[in-house]
């Protein structure tokens, strides 16, 4: 896959998340776990593994646009992330529904 796709698949799948976390937060939902959202992310169709959606959720986080809590399992070794909520810069973009450099929102 060439790198001008990879980029802009990466960009739209942090798009999808974020507006995944809208979503649980605007029908008062519990807080997601990485599981979920890659639960959902396969049924939306896209081909993405557990370690993918680890990364997205963790670039997600450095860019300011999620906080969450990340730890490492005692049994499998795994880290896993829970409670995943949009901050304030992540809803103001989900809210905007504007694309920038690092998400593309659809």
């Amino acid at each position: 896959m060439s790198g001008e796709r990879e980029l802009v698949l990466t960009k739209r799948r942090r798009g999808i998340i974020l507006k995944l976390v809208r979503q649980g937060h605007e029908a008062q939902l519990s807080r997601m776990d990485d599981f979920e959202v890659f639960a959902m992310m396969q049924e939306l169709g896209q081909s993405v593994g557990r370690d993918q959606v680890l990364t997205l959720l963790q670039d997600l986080q450095v860019l300011e646009y999620l906080d969450f809590n990340q730890h490492a399992n005692e049994i499998s070794g795994r880290k896993e992330i829970t409670e995943i909520a949009l901050t304030a810069k992540g809803l103001g973009l989900v809210v905007r529904r504007k694309s920038n450099d690092d998400v593309l929102l659809d």
